[in-house]
């Protein structure tokens, strides 16, 4: 039995769902870049933001005000829609996969094989990874074509690709430690029920406890407990990567995935 085609075969429907939802949305953004280049629309979009107050400002990423006149600084502050969604999805990813069995009473089928819990637990990460990563595929290629039919003139494609690169690249990172958090959530929770609105719950939580460390400086430590913030995609075209934050999602990556296989392998199975 191989588990790794079998697992990537039964997600590929819900590929398929997330990967057209988040290409039309980013269809749907970036169909509006051009009238955003309009100089009266510029000035128009500045003076509503001037009148918003600035907790509202920082809960978007809106504090440094982005020019919406250039493609990369439009593109990079609507592609932090899709980088939530796509955040959301790693996190399921991981959350449904060890429970999945276990919840749906097929646990005992999947046990009876000669594999071992570890190969179990392997297969499945390796099958989510192939998953997401087709998911970023998708999203970059779609972001690249849609960006040409919008571009203008002066930008160098080379410059576009780049900088869409790194932005996808980041999108990555943070999505692995989402789903690295996800299969920890997976070997704890007994139910497949609880799966998506926990995943979605901890994405969330983590994501205002970043809003709350950029709008309050005594918690400003607080975006050390929110993946989101450390790929902003807005302040990757700023600053790139930052090494601690590099750091950071590697260990919260190792640590989740370690004790996945602790729990795992020690779990009494509901059969």
């Amino acid at each position: 039995m191989n588990i790794f085609k079998m697992e990537v075969k039964k997600g590929l429907k819900s590929l398929s769902v997330w990967s057209i939802v988040c290409v039309a949305l980013t269809i749907l953004f970036m169909s509006m870049f051009p009238s955003m280049k309009s100089s009266g629309m510029q000035e128009l979009v500045n003076t509503k933001m001037d009148a918003l107050p600035p907790a509202i400002l920082e809960a978007f990423n809106l504090k440094d005000m982005p020019d919406f006149t250039k493609l990369n600084q439009y593109f990079a502050y609507v592609f932090q829609y899709i980088v939530i969604a796509g955040c959301i999805y790693a996190g399921m990813l991981g959350a449904k996969s060890l429970i999945k069995e276990e919840s749906e009473g097929t646990i005992e089928f999947l046990y009876a094989q000669p594999v071992s819990r570890a190969k179990i637990v392997t297969m499945k990460i390796l099958s989510s990874l192939a998953l997401f990563y087709i998911f970023i595929m998708i999203m970059s290629i779609a972001s690249i074509l849609i960006s040409l039919i919008v571009k203008p003139e002066d930008l160098e494609l080379i410059d576009m690709i780049m900088d869409i690169k790194m932005l996808c690249g980041g999108f990555f990172l943070i999505g692995l430690v989402y789903m690295a958090i996800g299969f920890l959530l997976s070997v704890l929770i007994n139910s497949l029920k609880l799966a998506m609105p926990l995943s979605t719950g901890i994405f969330f939580i983590t994501y205002l406890l970043g809003i709350f460390a950029n709008m309050i400086d005594k918690l400003e430590f607080l975006k050390y407990f929110s993946p989101f913030h450390y790929a902003v995609p807005a302040d990757l075209l700023k600053t790139g990567l930052d090494k601690v934050n590099i750091v950071l999602s590697i260990v919260i990556i190792i640590i989740s995935l370690i004790s996945t296989y602790i729990i795992y392998n020690k779990k009494d199975f509901n059969i």
